[in-house]
């Protein structure tokens, strides 16, 4: 049985946690012992006493936490303080993109410990239940955003997203099919405005065009993209990262924009699709290229740590239970959704495609579980 480990952010504006006080009370109750960081929490609005109510130990620091447990969970990847206290005996479950974090993958390689992407765990259907969570936060948010930074205050046209009597609705154009985009399209389209979605993959937006049909959908083509800035008040990039991505909207492009215009990139950091895009923060989300408003905050759904935190535990405790009192062997086998995400195991690539896409030898987890390696 593992002993679960929550640790508390490091990287500046995150606050989210893996384990609510409600999801803690839940493993400990079914005999799993759960140790917490001081102040864990606290961005979360709970606090020690809350977790200890449920069950939990509180330890003071990083150290003690990781002395004493084997399964740590965290939402940002490890920062170089922790790389230098995990062992082969900790399994790491956070969100860590390992396509983009080449120097953080390398030290976490060297190590010895093992790693389970949250984002690339599934449920029966095959779908990511962790990911979809935090991607339907964020586009909902995109939207947020667009709303607020269409203000003369923030630096936008002066408009509203919605029709009024004097005024068209805004025109928001989404590219990208997967759950992020079609949460910013609904939600746009439910907030009043005039909404495009334009998809990397051909019939992907089938069954989406059937449910919001007063949404425009098309097939994304350099020449539509051109055809639609024009005409464009808030452009929002929404595409996975792990997909095969050979598009580029380029800064001649982004020109045919208005002044005052507004791009969200929830993509920024992941994909190079936008040639204007670079990584903004929570303190200072916005700048400026050719007039044209660019938010471009990774993690935008840590601006609401309340909401994601509850939507994590509710995705993630059905896996920490059985990982916990089955171990990873057996884990794997009941809960066929943690394999594609096991990623390193005891410094060794358990993932095919990061294995082909970095040129690492790839090991068959099964067959190391059975040598005892």
């Amino acid at each position: 049985m593992f002993k679960i480990g929550l640790l508390k952010e490091i990287k500046q504006h995150e606050g989210r946690v893996m384990l609510t006080p409600e999801g803690v009370k839940v493993l400990v109750k079914n005999g799993i012992e759960v140790f917490v960081e001081h102040e864990a929490g606290k961005k979360c609005n709970f606090d020690d006493i809350m977790y200890e109510r449920a069950g939990a130990s509180i330890l003071p620091t990083m150290e003690k936490v990781l002395q004493k447990t084997e399964l740590i969970l965290k939402v940002q990847p490890p920062m170089p303080i922790e790389f230098e206290l995990l062992n082969e005996s900790h399994i790491l479950l956070s969100f860590f993109d390992l396509k983009y974090s080449v120097d953080r993958m390398k030290s976490l390689f060297e190590t010895g410990a093992s790693f389970i992407s949250a984002g690339l765990i599934q449920d029966e259907d095959g779908n990511n239940p962790l990911l979809i969570g935090m991607s339907e936060i964020a586009g909902r948010m995109a939207i947020h955003q667009a709303i607020r930074l269409l203000t003369v205050f923030e630096g936008g046209k002066g408009i509203l997203i919605s029709k009024t009597e004097l005024s068209k609705p805004a025109v928001i154009t989404i590219v990208g099919a997967e759950t992020a985009a079609r949460t910013a399209a609904s939600y746009a389209l439910a907030n009043g405005a005039q909404v495009n979605i334009l998809s990397l993959e051909k019939g992907a937006l089938d069954d989406f065009k059937i449910q919001f049909p007063g949404i425009n959908t098309d097939l994304y083509s350099d020449e539509k993209i051109r055809e639609l800035l024009p005409k464009t008040d808030v452009l929002v990039i929404a595409v996975q990262s792990f997909k095969n991505i050979n598009i580029s909207i380029t800064k001649e492009m982004i020109s045919l924009m208005e002044a005052g215009s507004v791009i969200i990139d929830i993509s920024a950091g992941q994909t190079d699709i936008l040639e204007t895009s670079h990584v903004t923060s929570h303190e200072k989300p916005t700048y400026l290229v050719n007039d044209i408003l660019h938010y471009c905050v990774p993690d935008m759904p840590a601006a609401v740590p309340v909401t994601a935190s509850r939507i994590l535990t509710k995705k993630i405790v059905p896996y920490i239970k059985t990982l916990a009192l089955k171990g990873l062997k057996n884990s794997i086998v009941e809960e066929p959704g943690i394999l594609p995400a096991l990623c390193i195991y005891k410094g060794k690539m358990t993932n095919r495609y990061f294995a082909e896409y970095y040129g690492y030898e790839f090991y068959s987890i099964f067959e190391l579980l059975e040598l005892n390696l």
